[in-house]
């Protein structure tokens, strides 16, 4: 594993299985590469967490459903504020400081909502715009809308998956027509249709290409797109090796980049992997490797560098490092069903 130079922190959303509890984590990796937790929240199945300079949002995934906002001073957790939204199991977030906004996707309604912030991390009455009445082939899955995951476009919108209804809905913030208003309201402009079964879950927009990973296919899905077109570039297996059977299951679950940016990483659970790809061609990138972690139900990770990504073991109960190069692994942190890993420097 990587080590040397300068220690870093993280924010860890982790889910709460014995109920409300310490959810939202501030943890270092040190300079010799060695974990600890530094500080915890209470934040009951804080399963994503955003931040937007030193506040951080992050969601309730349970049935009422709820965002709550953080601040980090120096090496602590202060509670900000909190919302019920009554939209069930939202499973991401992303702030838009920009707009004033923390946009949340919620997988059970299948839906996503606006909810004012300010500079302070105070929060305003929730807006929610339900994702179009869709399904999918996949029955015990996608019977109905299912918002997975909200990234930003270059271009000012926003683009929410829907595993349920294998689609990718870009859609846009008016803002509030009064300064009283509630909120901003949110408006659907394009939807991208992906192929039945895909069961699309977290995507990245990058180099003038969406991808996003079918958690139900399990591969990659390329796009070609600006703010006026879309045009499917390629589909990429999302592990080396393909299912032998239905008991190996491939279930893709977040996609990043490298630093770099030549190189993609799949985490794949059910096979517990990490999957490589090269990104140097940027609208085809191809699978190049695929590493065991190690520990199970790999839900998301991020880069440590280029050679070194740190992933969130949900029922592993562990961050593991993996190397990229090697595919050696290391249990670099026990901590109770990890759901998010989000570097802070």
């Amino acid at each position: 594993m990587s080590g040397g130079g300068a220690a870093r922190r993280f924010a860890i959303g982790s889910y709460t299985p014995d109920g409300p509890g310490p959810g939202l984590h501030l943890v270092e990796r040190s300079a010799d590469g060695e974990w600890r937790v530094l500080a915890s929240a209470e934040a009951s199945n804080a399963s994503f967490v955003a931040r937007s300079g030193d506040l951080l949002a992050a969601v309730g995934e349970d049935e009422s459903g709820s965002v709550s906002t953080f601040r980090v001073v120096g090496d602590a957790i202060e509670p900000v504020d909190s919302v019920e939204h009554g939209e069930t199991h939202p499973c991401h977030v992303v702030v838009d400081a920009a707009a004033g906004v923390v946009l949340v996707a919620n997988y059970g309604s299948g839906s996503v909502t606006a909810v004012p912030v300010d500079a302070a991390g105070s929060l305003g009455r929730p807006s929610t715009l339900a994702l179009p009445p869709r399904t999918g082939p996949v029955a015990d899955r996608q019977e109905a809308p299912h918002a997975h995951q909200v990234v930003p476009t270059p271009w000012g919108t926003h683009v929410v998956s829907d595993l349920g209804g294998d689609a990718l809905h870009e859609f846009a913030i008016d803002p509030a027509e009064t300064t009283d208003a509630a909120t901003a309201t949110l408006r659907i402009v394009r939807t991208i249709e992906l192929a039945p079964g895909t069961g699309p879950r977290h995507l990245l927009v990058r180099d003038g290409v969406l991808h996003v990973v079918g958690e139900l296919d399990g591969h990659l899905h390329s796009f070609e797109v600006d703010a006026t077109s879309a045009r499917a570039a390629g589909t990429e297996p999302a592990v080396v090796r393909p299912p032998a059977d239905d008991d190996d299951v491939v279930q893709p679950s977040h996609l990043d980049v490298a630093p770099s940016g030549r190189q993609f990483t799949v985490t794949v659970r059910g096979r517990d992997a990490v999957s490589v790809f090269d990104a140097t061609d940027a609208a085809h990138p191809r699978v190049a490797a695929e590493h065991p972690i190690g520990a199970r139900w790999p839900r998301h990770h991020a880069h440590v560098d280029d050679r070194t990504v740190v992933v969130a073991a949900q029922e592993g109960d562990a961050l593991v490092e993996v190397d990229l190069v090697t595919g050696g692994t290391r249990r670099a942190l026990d901590l109770t069903a990890p759901a998010c890993i989000l570097p802070l420097d």
